[in-house]
């Protein structure tokens, strides 16, 4: 199997793991620091989907080999593929959005839970919130990019 076709399964792997946590599992069990693990699971998602399209032109020779940097692969990604195979500027705004929600989390000194909102607050005390809501746009608009990959490498 080809290297793009891995990332690509990998990439659905890890949105249906997001999807059944939030549809599934986080209904059942009420805890809403679940979120987080959706949120990783997106995050992962979403690389590997990226992943999987510069594979995609690596294969057949339109990029050279990257490092595994994201910030380069977005970078060409943004360069090459936007606008080419109908992925639109809003694809590369999200990844980048979503890699900078994940930079967040990691850095943030204090978490917790309130009104069915999860908190993060950075040591400069900014506050930043997910809710179920916004998590289940996050899966929309993942569900939507995987579409677009799909289309692109079958």
């Amino acid at each position: 199997m080809e290297l793009h076709q891995n990332h690509y399964n990998e990439a659905v792997r890890f949105f249906k793991s997001a999807d059944h946590l939030i549809y599934v599992t986080l209904p059942v069990v009420k805890d809403i620091k679940l979120i987080t693990t959706a949120l990783d699971n997106i995050c992962l998602a979403l690389f590997h989907g990226m992943d999987a399209v510069l594979e995609y032109e690596r294969y057949f020779r339109r990029v050279l080999p990257l490092a595994n940097n994201f910030d380069l692969r977005l970078d060409v990604f943004k360069k090459r593929v936007v606008g080419r195979y109908g992925f639109a500027s809003q694809d590369a705004e999200f990844i980048a959005e979503i890699k900078t929600l994940m930079d967040e989390k990691k850095e943030a000194s204090m978490e917790f839970t309130k009104s069915g909102k999860f908190i993060m607050c950075s040591g400069d005390y900014r506050i930043k919130t997910l809710s179920v809501e916004e998590i289940k746009k996050y899966l929309s608009t993942t569900k939507n990019f995987l579409i677009k990959v799909n289309k692109l490498i079958k």
